[in-house]
């Protein structure tokens, strides 16, 4: 596309000169059909989209205040669906805008349409996220989950929004996105920057303006911090100190050597972020409308995610966790080291054993500041924005709660705070993590843990696992199947400190060969777990 910016005077003599035909007539005629709508917000860039009832060339102007718009971007690309990259921006600066077309903008001169950059990244300004999940249903049960929690934030507006996909029913056609997306947060679209992720029911990928894609701008590029993944289906993104990352779970390769699960391990292996925040729309762990147990539900999407990119997560030190899908709110514990069904959750995969309230049994507590591996992360599923369907408990759960709302996630310094606000905007359910004991951070210390890579891997026949403790004491090895079952102990004693070597000859506890498959090799010892990914060949 070929973008211009110039001071609106300008406008008339430049037009004139290009032959650009737009005439007054057709021009006051046309009206905004849809947004305008913010993506891909940055610290100094922001993508502004809207849709028109014409085609025409793109507009939008820019400033300090409604009245004082001294910046234009144009595109002279005659459509009705504009898009235009605004530049030049100052970080965490509040600025207004009007879109429309070369002859005449189209949208009021109002404080109802602005936007805030973000800040830069890593500095320590204060982050509040609205999220959303299965939110596409419109009617008014999902718009007053929308007022309430625009009510409870009060003076202090959402830096940003996340859906968790499923963001309109029930195949994500353009005119179902219209009714359950566009027209059921008008203004909040136009006020703060909106970075979606995928669900089964936004996936018609057929047909002009009838796709996901179609309809975002998404920061595939790394334009808005992170690693460029080449595929607006999965990105990341940086907001202060807080990182990003949106993965599709939906149709994307989910295995460990797929393109996004390489991205991922890169990507988070690059930020420096103080916190970090994974987000897609079906959940690892759920009892709801959703049974995360049954390898058969949603093709096997929930198991692929726990099986495949918790255990990264764990190995590089993720904060949180969103998923939308069953249309409920639940929320675990702060946990490490769960991967298989519900019924194999031990104590020692609760990183914090207790609720997590600051007003029950207090914040979670991590030990260090940034990013640190095998600290555990809390999973949370909040599916019922705009439907609501029952929930069941499960040992992984601290809250199941089957009602309509959405949540607020507030970042500040050291601190997580955490709500769900159900439908009459009564927080339902709260938890907050702390990191460290003060907000100085430094290279976080190196335990000296540590699990190698088996050898060899895929293997045939015995594979030996290589580890080393930093000091003498108790440790345990286990052999664990691709669902979380125990199926040997190779290590259960005292240990000198030191590097150490045990082979596993590929039997189960009762001398059995095991079968092919995937396995997990879990290595504990004071206090912290290892985890490494096994796969025996027929």
């Amino acid at each position: 596309m070929r973008r211009i910016a110039l001071r609106p005077a300008l406008f008339a003599g430049l037009f004139t000169a290009l032959g650009v035909a737009v005439g007054a007539r057709s021009a006051a005629a046309q009206t905004v059909t849809r947004g305008p709508y913010l993506g891909s917000m940055a610290a100094t860039a922001v993508t502004i989209c809207w849709r028109t009832s014409t085609a025409t060339a793109s507009r939008v102007d820019v400033g300090e205040s409604p009245g004082d718009l001294t910046q234009s971007f144009t595109d002279l690309t005659i459509t009705a669906n504009h898009e235009i990259r605004i530049t030049g921006l100052q970080p965490a600066h509040s600025y207004a805008y009007r879109v429309g077309s070369p002859a005449v903008l189209l949208t009021a001169a109002s404080n109802d349409y602005r936007f805030k950059t973000a800040p830069t990244p890593g500095s320590a300004t204060p982050v509040r996220v609205w999220l959303v999940g299965d939110s596409g249903e419109s009617g008014s049960g999902g718009q007053t989950v929308r007022d309430r929690a625009e009510t409870w934030c009060g003076t202090r507006p959402p830096d940003l929004w996340l859906m968790l996909g499923d963001n309109a029913y029930s195949s994500g056609s353009d005119t179902e996105y219209q009714a359950g997306c566009f027209d059921q947060y008008p203004s909040q679209l136009r006020r703060w920057p909106l970075f979606p992720t995928r669900g089964n029911h936004d996936n018609v990928s057929a047909g002009a303006n009838n796709d996901f894609l179609d309809f975002f701008a998404l920061p595939s590029g790394g334009q808005c911090g992170g690693l460029a993944s080449g595929n607006e289906l999965y990105y990341s993104f940086d907001w202060g100190r807080v990182h990003f990352v949106c993965l599709d779970s939906q149709d994307s390769d989910r295995s460990l050597g797929g393109p996004m699960l390489q991205w991922m391990r890169q990507d988070l292996a690059a930020t420096s972020a103080d916190w970090v925040v994974c987000y897609w729309h079906h959940p690892p762990y759920t009892n709801g409308s959703h049974n995360s147990d049954n390898n058969g539900d949603s093709g096997g999407r929930m198991v692929d995610m726990r099986q495949n990119v918790v255990p990264m997560m764990d190995s590089i030190g993720v904060d949180l966790v969103f998923s939308g899908h069953s249309h409920g709110y639940e929320r675990s514990y702060l946990l490490n080291g769960h991967y298989g069904t519900s019924k194999t959750l031990t104590t020692s995969m609760k990183a914090g054993s207790g609720d997590g309230r600051p007003n029950g049994g207090g914040p979670y507590q991590k030990a260090h500041i940034g990013k640190y591996p095998f600290e555990g992360a809390v999973y949370t599923v909040a599916g019922s924005s705009s439907k609501v369907d029952g929930v069941s408990s499960m040992p992984c759960m601290v809250s199941s709660i089957s009602v309509m709302g959405s949540m607020i996630v507030d970042f500040a310094g050291n601190r997580v705070d955490a709500r769900f606000l159900d439908i009459n905007g009564a927080v339902r359910d709260s938890f907050a993590i702390v990191k460290g004991t003060t907000l100085a951070s430094g290279p976080p210390p190196v335990s000296g843990l540590s699990l190698a890579s088996p050898r060899p891997n895929p293997s045939r026949g015995p594979v030996t696992f290589e580890f080393e403790l930093p000091r003498a004491g108790a440790a345990t090895l286990d052999v664990l199947d691709a669902a979380g079952r125990r199926v040997t102990r190779l290590v259960d004693d005292t240990r000198p400190a030191g590097r150490q070597h045990v082979e596993w000859r590929g039997m189960g506890a009762l001398g059995r060969p095991a079968p092919a498959g995937l396995y997990w090799a879990v290595l504990t010892a004071a206090g912290e777990t290892r985890v490494r990914r096994v796969v025996l060949t027929p």
